[in-house]
């Protein structure tokens, strides 16, 4: 009985951090990466469109 309350607590545990996590939170940085790779594709519409 006591491995079935242990198995418990631990899936409490795991279902409560998944839970926590489950909006990943974007950082200064990754914004930063979509803004040049947007720019950059945003540039390569343009340029293509005038070639």
């Amino acid at each position: 009985m006591t491995n079935d309350t242990e198995l418990e607590s631990r899936i409490d545990e795991i279902l409560k951090s998944e839970k926590e996590n489950a909006i990943p939170r974007m950082t200064k940085k990754d914004y930063i990466i979509l803004a040049v790779l947007v720019g950059l594709s945003l540039l390569g519409i343009i340029g293509g469109f005038f070639l």
